[in-house]
């Protein structure tokens, strides 16, 4: 059997065992049925990933149908080299993440975080393996009717997942503002899809050729249409509201799969239907979405800055990352547009790496941070502290995540930037782009380089604030590693990352020759300088530098155990005991950034100080900063004043009188009679 024969037997296996998770979800509550449920997602997405490999290897792109109904396919599937990148995130990120919820739903969570699976484990669970499937058709679907249908119900599965069977208000008002968005992205894409189908039919391969026949502002009218629909899902500034919001208070293997996989649908959207499906553009095509991309990675990044909440943070973390992925994306459409393949294809295969190796980071981070709330009852970084003498594993596991996420060389977060870094300058150097298209492109460039130190500047943070020095709360000093399959999981993800950002080489050349034909490139050839540790590419060879640096590190280590004694003596504290209040705080390392960035942060504190009674000397003081979200009360607030204005309006008018009808009706009536007449 060749390897294409072998492909196509594969979605059978993974329709089947998503049956069987959801068979047991609905199943009587208990142990048995859930570990059942979400073993079978597991091994769903397991042969996901295996069907991804054999198409990246070169199999043909394996074509199926789901759901016939009465003789009629209800869903048309293809996956090609492109939908095959992206099944490869979902299954990656799926299969660790429903083994870590093995052993999270017994377990809970001691603070009521909104992690609590009293909730993780309602009957609302059905939704998992229905979230899982839906994604997996969203990357697949063949036709633009089987794409809205797949994109919908992974929208609400995904809500029903966040809000729980029984939420608290957080969750509820996270989800409804989740689900207000997104189908104002669905609605934007409805009309795009209408005017496309109007245009020429529903197939996605005939997509280009129903775009060369369009004229340009039908054309130009689908590109404002899909980039609104598809940033919003991928949570770009300014339509990112809903991210922040509903990806902390979901179940922890629900937020790895949001932020990992379910934003880069929308990434997936652009790719498909933009830079493939339109083709070449107008320069203010790739100008917007590398815009949005640049002001997306700096202010995402820039909150995660400013965040406590260990979720919170990485979920603005993973709007910085969208915004990286999308600042390839518009280069390539840059480079699209000014007739440049072959840097196109490197800015595309820069896009598409980064978001593989984001999916797999953020993945682990939030497995990660959901071991922690329920270990130590709290995801607040300046309630935590010394958590790797309770937690070493996961604190080692989450270290390599931050590490990779922060861009640090050898590990994957650094090869997608790298390669990023490359396709901006490589256009700009290029001839063929005009001066305002070089400005933006060197704009990003440093945008991008301000991104990735303060990245580093924020994961260094986490990491320190959580896991070293002293704890910084009782529950903290207690925490202990949790349920085994939760360590297992995130400990090989942890692995996954690392071996992904040794690959980083290889893996490139596979994406490269994934997006050449997408762009017009014969054989997918990789472009001048894509080969990372090649004579005359980047220049760095991942997996020998880490052989270098492992042999000299080792010599190093035994030629300083050579007969000498480690000796541990107490941290020198001018003759004082340490103590907890002698640590920075997550607030307090933030600070001096936050200050710097001001005049876009707005800070804001507060002092409480309490004084000893009947003296003027203070027994304590409490000190709370942050940060506002101009954007949300820019924009957000007075949209929503205006809602509830019109909702009133409407009320009134609504108000039950049927005399008040009967005059609509007859006044109605009486305008489209003046309107109709000749």
């Amino acid at each position: 059997m060749d390897l294409t024969a072998a492909a196509a037997c594969l979605p059978p296996a993974i329709a089947a065992l998503l049956a069987l998770a959801l068979v047991a979800a609905v199943l009587p509550a208990g142990t048995r049925a859930r570990s059942v449920s979400y073993g079978a997602a597991a091994a769903a997405s397991a042969v996901m990933v295996a069907l991804s490999l054999a198409v990246l290897a070169g199999a043909a792109p394996v074509a199926f149908s789901w759901g016939a109904v009465l003789g009629f396919s209800l869903i048309d599937v293809r996956i090609d080299s492109l939908g095959a990148v992206f099944v490869l995130m979902l299954g990656l990120v799926g299969t660790v993440a429903s083994v870590y919820a093995i052993g999270y739903a017994p377990h809970p969570d001691a603070s009521g975080a909104h992690d609590a699976p009293v909730r993780w484990a309602d009957p609302v669970l059905a939704a998992y393996p229905v979230f899982l499937g839906s994604m997996f058709l969203v990357f697949g679907a063949a036709d633009l009717v089987a794409f809205l249908i797949a994109w919908e119900a992974m929208a609400v599965a995904s809500a029903a997942l966040v809000v729980g069977g029984r939420p608290t208000p957080g969750q509820a008002r996270a989800g409804y503002l989740y689900l207000v968005l997104t189908h104002l992205a669905t609605g934007a894409l409805v009309v795009a899809f209408a005017v496309a189908a109007a245009a020429g039919g529903t197939a996605l391969d005939g997509l280009p050729a129903v775009a060369r026949s369009m004229s340009g502002p039908t054309r130009d009218l689908l590109f404002v249409l899909l980039a609104v629909g598809f940033a919003t899902k991928a949570g770009a500034v300014p339509l990112h509201v809903w991210l922040p919001r509903a990806h902390p208070v979901a179940p922890s293997p629900v937020s790895a799969l949001m932020s990992g996989v379910m934003v880069k649908a929308g990434i997936y959207g652009l790719v498909r239907f933009v830079l493939v499906g339109l083709g070449p553009g107008p320069e203010w095509w790739g100008m917007v979405v590398l815009a949005i991309g640049t002001v997306s990675a700096v202010l995402g990044v820039l909150y995660a800055l400013m965040e406590h909440d260990l979720k919170r943070l990485l979920a603005y973390s993973t709007i910085e990352n969208v915004g990286i992925v999308l600042i390839g994306v518009g280069t390539a459409m840059l480079a699209q547009a000014a007739g440049l393949p072959s840097l196109a294809t490197l800015a595309l295969a820069a896009a598409l790496l980064h978001a593989l190796n984001h999916a797999a980071i953020k993945g682990l981070l939030f497995m990660a941070a959901g071991s922690i709330a329920q270990a130590a009852g709290t995801r607040d970084l300046n309630r935590l502290g010394g958590l790797w003498r309770g937690m070493p594993v996961t604190a080692l596991a989450f270290g390599v995540g931050a590490a990779a996420m922060a861009g640090v060389p050898l590990l994957g977060g650094f090869a997608g930037e790298w390669l990023t870094f490359q396709a901006l300058l490589g256009v700009a150097a290029s001839g063929g782009v005009s001066a305002e298209v070089r400005s933006v492109l060197l704009l990003a460039a440093g945008g991008l380089a301000l991104a990735a130190a303060l990245a580093l500047a924020t994961f260094v943070k986490a990491t320190g604030t959580g896991f070293l020095a002293l704890p910084r709360s009782q529950p903290a000093a207690l925490a202990r590693e949790p349920a085994r399959a939760m360590v297992w999981a995130t400990a090989a993800l942890a692995g996954v990352c690392v071996a992904m950002g040794l690959a980083a080489a290889p893996i490139a050349g596979v994406l490269a020759g994934a997006a050449g034909p997408l762009l017009g490139v014969l054989g997918g050839a990789e472009p001048a300088g894509l080969v990372l540790g090649g004579p005359g590419g980047a220049g760095y060879g991942p997996l020998a530098v880490a052989v270098v640096l492992g042999v000299v590190f080792a010599v190093v280590g035994l030629a300083g155990r050579r007969g000498r004694s480690v000796r541990r003596v107490p941290t020198w504290t001018c003759g004082i005991s340490p103590e907890p209040s002698f640590e920075y705080t997550a607030t307090g390392y933030a600070k001096l950034l936050r200050l710097y960035f001001g005049p876009v942060l707005r800070p804001q504190r507060e002092v409480e100080v309490e004084l000893h009674p009947g003296t003027p000397f203070p027994r304590a003081v409490r000190y709370r900063g942050g940060a506002r979200h101009l954007i949300d009360e820019r924009l957000y607030v007075p949209l929503h004043r205006a809602a509830v204005a019109a909702a009133q309006l409407a009320r009134r008018i609504q108000n039950g009188s049927l005399q008040l009808y009967l005059a609509y009706t007859v006044i109605a009536l009486v305008v489209l009679l003046l309107v109709a007449r000749p």
